[in-house]
């Protein structure tokens, strides 16, 4: 049953170097985001997972998409921080 739970992905908004990144840091640590952002994204809604685990413990699927939502917040709330110190370091005229 445990193999069927969303494991906990969360990130810290702002991170210690954030504002010491370099352009093609920022743009990387980005890209990664958002690949990160997708597979968590994959986590939450009618899984696999989730279906097999709602014929033992239908509160699961519960805890499942609340913590699927966890992840996907704080990895846009981090994406949103990134792309804002990328704007204000890379896109400069």
């Amino acid at each position: 049953m445990i193999a069927g739970c969303v494991s906990n992905q969360t990130v810290q908004t702002v991170q210690v170097g954030d504002f010491d990144m370099n352009c093609a840091q920022l743009n990387m640590e980005l890209t990664n985001l958002g690949a990160k952002f997708e597979e968590v994204k994959s986590e939450s809604g009618a899984t696999g997972d989730n279906v097999a685990l709602g014929f033992f413990f239908w509160p699961g699927i519960i805890v499942n998409e609340q913590q699927a939502k966890k992840n996907q917040d704080s990895i846009n709330a981090r994406l949103t921080h990134l792309t804002k110190l990328y704007s204000g370091k890379c896109l400069k005229d």
